[in-house]
């Protein structure tokens, strides 16, 4: 009786620990993410370092080093550098040139007259600083955690404990999913997550460092500050200075996210612009207008991408839309919008407020429009904590632009606004339209001369927009200006479904990306070494670093283009995740069931819907109805890993220490997670081919191993 109470209660434990072990990971990489901004575009990072930590402290497991008793500490740690950040001046620390990748904040123009690459490199070292340094915080304290792990695990059957983190990561997803959408702030991420530490660390200065976090987090988080499932969101009063006579004008209101004001709820109302003077005019966000007056205010059916707050729906509404269908994926934005705007747009009874990705609504969707609108859409954050895209990669793809150009009426238009820092971003939306719709875009500047906005379509009459006042754009007179060539505007390659990368000057990974991921790699190699020692070069530990490799970079590809079917909002992420750990769950149960022993054809089986991934364009899917096309979708995608989680379960029953095994397998999707940034040179779907030599190494050492080894009796 005694012997089952302790299995069980050992069972409860793992189970906790691993729940916590998922949970304060994805919580981790949202909120440095938030906070320190630089972490939203290597948002993978952190993912890294928590799976490195988990991996390097299971090799420990049976260690005499203690580490598990110092979690508390490191999380408060970590903690305090998120909650300090503003006032550390790091939450927006320079890391590369923030004119060539898109990185908008308070640095942008650190730069300045002194582009010299001594002042690069000032810049450059301090944020590398700051990842390293917080990449081998972060490692620490999952080490600690996954020390405990380790020993956990040796206490039952390879795929009985599997199982059980399997369960508990699948549990850990569901709970963070219900905090996203829950809205909740970080202090309930922590005390969440705290009341299950609770059940194991009870020492004085375990709770003393728990309290200290929260107490921080309490006292040190605004609280006028609004949590959405993606973004940190605060406001602030949008006035505009007096000027003279002219007294100060309410415009509206800065909507702040993640500290960056790219978003706002403004009153463009004609007749309060028409009182300001014309330095006041100058303050105001003329733009949301330009599609109208150069089309001469014809359409009333509109389709409005990245509506945000609301400011192009009333300006729709002003030039007499009578039916506005506005796309916001972010909730709390759409919020905010109803609560603030001035001239409350999203009341009016001629709006449709749909909550979604503009990506996926654009495939769904069989309305017809007078007008589509692109609107000024800039996500700042990545879709997943599995993958460096962002949220609008897949919105300024030529194949968007094809899908959105169904949309159109036989006398409608397309409008594209973009906020570009460098001459190339503006060049790719370019050619990325032209190429997707397939005609020559007509650019149009503000009467203020913000913008351009690109027009296409059967309802743009160029000469129409010529008389309308509006300065027009002019591809030479743009190549001028900015000391470029025709040819140089061509180079520019348009961005595509499998290659979506916005913000990247060309194909291949940047050296500022490159730098980092090496020497975090090169110190991590050598750290795997020292803890795993004999079992690092043993077939069976080779054998499960190459599957954890593989099996990462073939689901963060399906993960990605999973955003394509579904959409890339944070619940089909999560379900996307879930899913994943579901279907590993169950590979498990089969394998224990079952007990599976013709690993080759398996691997064949694997090798086939990986090849048939590579070559299989996802685009083919777009003419089939939306339930039919994400059910065929998912198989596409999910095949391979179906039989990688079979081929797993059951090699992981074969091996004699299961905390070093699975903490290989842990490393290796570290490489993973590292190799997923070659789809910026090679594309998304060659991955699979990257995947598939992984998978052969695991195979061909699996293979080589000694079956003596093998067959040892396993522990109960």
């Amino acid at each position: 009786m005694d012997s089952d109470k302790a299995a069980t209660s050992k069972k409860l434990e793992l189970f906790i620990i691993s729940l916590l072990s998922l949970y304060l990971e994805l919580v981790i990489i949202r909120w440095l993410s938030s906070e320190i901004r630089i972490f939203a575009y290597f948002k993978n990072v952190p993912l890294m370092a928590c799976l490195f930590g988990l991996g390097l402290g299971m090799a420990l497991g049976m260690s005499d080093k203690k580490l598990a008793r110092w979690f508390p500490l490191g999380l408060a740690v970590i903690v305090a550098i998120i909650c300090l950040a503003d006032q550390l001046n790091l939450v927006h620390v320079a890391f590369i040139n923030p004119l060539e990748h898109y990185l908008i904040g308070h640095f942008v123009n650190n730069l300045g007259a002194e582009d010299t690459p001594m002042r690069r490199l000032q810049l450059f070292l301090p944020g590398l600083g700051l990842l390293v340094g917080v990449f081998y915080l972060i490692v620490f304290t999952f080490a600690c955690m996954g020390q405990r792990l380790g020993a956990l695990f040796n206490e039952f059957k390879p795929l009985t404990g599997y199982s059980i983190n399997v369960f508990a990561a699948f549990v850990g997803i569901a709970l963070y999913t219900i905090v996203s959408f829950l809205s909740l702030s970080p202090i309930w991420w922590l005390a969440i997550g705290f009341a299950f530490m609770a059940f194991y660390y009870r020492k004085w200065h375990q709770i003393l460092a728990m309290v200290v976090a929260l107490v921080m987090t309490f006292f040190l988080s605004p609280a006028d500050v609004r949590w959405s499932p993606y973004y940190r969101i605060s406001v602030a009063k949008a006035e505009i200075p007096a000027d003279g006579d002219h007294p100060a004008f309410n415009y509206g209101y800065h909507i702040n996210v993640n500290y960056d004001t790219i978003e706002g709820a403004y009153n463009n109302n004609p007749e309060k612009i028409a009182a300001l003077s014309e330095k006041q005019r100058k303050g105001t966000a003329d733009y949301y207008d330009t599609p109208y007056l150069a089309l001469g205010d014809k359409p009333r059916s509109i389709l409005i991408l990245a509506a945000g707050t609301g400011n192009d729906v009333a300006a729709a509404l002003r030039h007499g839309a009578t039916d506005v269908d506005a796309i916001e994926i972010d909730p709390t934005i759409a919020q905010l919008g109803r609560e603030l705007h001035p001239e409350s747009p999203y009341n009016d009874p001629r709006v449709h407020v749909i909550v979604d990705d503009a990506r996926a609504y654009i495939r769904r969707t069989n309305k017809k429009y007078d007008l589509v609108v692109f609107a000024y859409l800039d996500s700042h954050s990545a879709f997943s904590a599995m993958s460096s895209l962002r949220l609008d990669n897949y919105v300024y793809t030529e194949d968007c632009f094809k899908d959105a150009a169904r949309l159109v009426k036989p006398d409608g238009s397309m409008s594209v606004t973009f906020y570009y820092l460098t001459w190339w971003q503006l060049a790719r939306v370019y050619r990325s339209l032209e190429e997707g719709y397939g005609a020559v875009p007509i650019g149009v500047y503000s009467k203020m001369n913000n913008g351009p906005t690109l027009l296409v379509g059967p309802g743009v009459d160029k000469q129409a927009v010529q008389s309308s006042g509006l300065p027009m754009f002019s591809l030479e007179q743009f190549t001028k200006e900015n000391n470029i060539t025709l040819e140089d505007w061509k180079s520019v390659n348009p961005t595509t479904d499998d290659w979506p990368y916005l913000f990247l000057r060309g194909r291949g990974v940047s050296w500022t990306y490159a730098i980092g991921l090496i020497f975090t790699l090169y110190v991590g190699w050598w750290l795997v070494g020292r803890c795993f020692g004999k079992f690092a070069g043993d077939p069976m530990g080779r054998t499960m670093f190459f599957l954890g490799a593989a099996f990462m970079l073939v689901e963060t590809k399906s993960v990605t283009q999973m955003g394509l079917l579904a959409g890339t909002t944070w619940i089909v992420n999560s379900a996307v995740i879930g899913g994943v750990l579901l279907m590993i769950l169950i590979a498990n149960i089969a394998q224990i069931k079952f007990q599976f022993k013709n690993i080759k054809l398996l691997y064949g089986l694997l090798f086939a819907t990986l090849a048939f991934n590579l070559v299989f364009p996802i685009g083919l899917l777009n003419g089939l109805d939306a339930p039919l096309r994400l059910a065929t979708g998912t198989i596409i995608l999910v095949a391979p890993l179906l039989f990688a989680a079979v081929i797993f379960a059951i090699t992981f029953s074969q091996v004699k220490d299961p905390h070093r095994a699975l903490g290989m397998n842990l490393l290796g999707t570290l490489i993973g997670g590292a190799l997923e940034y070659f789809s910026m040179m090679i594309g998304i779907s060659a991955l699979n081919a990257m995947a598939a030599a992984l998978y052969g190494l695991a195979m061909y050492f699996y293979l080589k191993q000694d079956k003596v080894t093998v067959d040892s009796p396993q522990k109960d």
